[in-house]
């Protein structure tokens, strides 16, 4: 073991980031108490040479001048013996041989690996409590079954954020770097983590506006108060101690671009500056913003705030699942109660029971009255006009065959005579004369009702009609022949 210790305190030191003189004095310690455990001595002492590596453990006895414990104590003569000047109470030192201190060394192993560790927790906590209450940026090493994350701060310090100290929603992958709110700093050897870390402290809000707002780190722009609901909104209360200068504005920076920094790094929480007041009032219209308020009723003994606001406003005022008036409460410190202007409105039974009251009286006001006029049962008899059987019979005017044929004809000879224009207009008008006759009957008009009844006689074309039809066709053929 004292072959190579120094090579192992260096790669120790490396390792845990402590430094070699601490790991060498840990190791020196650590080989006293063993000793001392092993060996019959009460007071011993060790050191490790820095050039060769060597441990040297020595004992030491008292003088006494009657000697009870061989092993602590030595007589006045043999004290003598190794120093003339010794007297009694004084120390004779021993130094532990070579054969013991291997022996010790093998079984001061498991005490070293506990006085390093031991050895850490002091150097976390020397490191660390003077940041508490301070933003601390650490490496994302993994995420566990239990949903908690380990970080790695300063490439020796692993600390984990608790599933509750979380943002909702968040995502942590290998290598990201996180920015945590210090909380505590522990030297607790139960506890697995020494650092209590959060990303749900309204104190990460006020850290990050610190960072991003020159006028807050400065001081001319305070913060007030600051309260949030993790991944869903936050409220911050600030106020300017410089009349030329906005707080808010200086919060929100050129196209919010300060603001957006930081809900960026929240997760996409979203955030509301307040413009703190010191009248309760105002700063209570400030805190449920963008809601209107209609009335205020402020009880500073119970320290309660009633709110009116209009019915299309009260959603706004009370906010998604009453984040918003929840928010504004813990801003101010007041429980505030947010109610509408509008009347109370019914139950169900109360509109059915109005509704059926309204039916019934209008019945009854119905029964009660009188009709003005009422008709004769003369007059209700008197049927109206209806259409008789035989106007309903009479058929409507239709084309004979005979006015289709004549038709037929008509449009043949005037075909030919446009082919023709030899043909003379005597032909032509002889033509047209014969296709008429038949049309004209069955345009002529019904006499009447009786007539309508009788049945219809379709008459046949006379022996004077026949030749000039039969006349007209064959001129019609001969006309292209000459």
């Amino acid at each position: 073991m004292t072959d190579n210790l120094l090579e192992v305190i260096h790669e120790v030191s490396r390792e845990k980031g402590l430094d070699e003189e601490t790991i060498t004095k840990v190791v020196a310690d650590t080989m006293v108490q063993a000793a001392q455990r092993k060996l019959p001595y009460l007071t011993v002492e060790g050191r490790i040479h820095p050039k060769t590596g060597k441990i040297e453990l020595f004992h030491y006895k008292e003088v006494v001048d009657v000697v009870e414990d061989p092993h602590n104590e030595i007589s006045l003569l043999e004290a003598h013996e190794m120093d003339p000047e010794a007297s009694v109470g004084d120390e004779v030192e021993y130094q532990v041989s070579d054969r013991e201190i291997d022996g010790i060394a093998r079984s001061a192993r498991q005490f070293m690996f506990t006085n390093v560790k031991d050895a850490e927790r002091d150097m976390v906590v020397d490191t660390f409590e003077k940041r508490i209450g301070e933003i601390i940026t650490g490496t994302v090493l993994r995420t566990e079954a239990n949903g908690r994350v380990a970080l790695n701060f300063m490439n020796r310090t692993e600390a984990y954020i608790y599933w509750r100290e979380q943002i909702p929603g968040e995502r942590y992958n290998y290598g990201d770097h996180v920015k945590v709110y210090l909380m505590d700093v522990n030297n607790n050897p139960q506890r697995a983590s020494q650092l209590s870390i959060s990303r749900t402290h309204p104190g990460v809000l006020i850290k990050l506006f610190e960072m991003e707002v020159p006028e807050i780190y400065d001081g001319i722009v305070n913060i007030i108060h600051a309260t949030r609901e993790p991944g869903k909104r936050a409220k911050i209360s600030v106020v300017s101690t410089d009349d030329d200068i906005d707080p808010v504005g200086a919060c929100v920076g050129i196209r919010g671009s300060r603001v957006q920094t930081v809900v960026n790094e929240l997760n996409g929480e979203r955030i509301d500056i307040v413009r703190w007041a010191e009248d309760i009032e105002t700063y209570a219209r400030n805190a449920l913003a963008p809601a209107e308020i209609e009335s205020m009723t402020i009880n500073e003994d119970k320290r309660e705030i009633k709110v009116q606001v209009e019915p299309n406003q009260l959603s706004l005022a009370i906010g998604r699942q009453g984040v918003n008036v929840r928010l504004a409460s813990k801003l101010t410190g007041y429980k505030i109660d947010v109610g509408s202007s509008e009347p109370e409105r019914l139950s169900i039974e109360e509109q059915l029971d109005i509704e059926l009251e309204k039916v019934r009286l209008q019945r009854e006001q119905e029964a009660a009255e009188v009709p003005e006029a009422t008709e004769t049962p003369e007059a209700a008899e008197v049927p109206e006009a209806t259409e008789t059987p035989e106007a309903a019979e009479a058929p409507e005017a239709t084309e004979t065959p005979e006015a289709e044929i004549a038709e037929e004809v008509n449009t043949a000879a005037e075909d030919d005579a446009a082919a023709d224009p030899d043909e003379t207009p005597a032909q032509v008008a002889v033509i047209a004369e014969a296709s008429h006759a038949p049309a004209e009957e069955a345009d002529a008009p019904e006499a009447s009702a009786e007539d309508a009844e009788a049945p219809a006689v379709e008459s046949a074309p006379t022996p004077e009609q026949e030749p000039v039809v039969e006349d007209a066709a064959e001129d019609a053929e001969q006309a292209p022949s000459a």
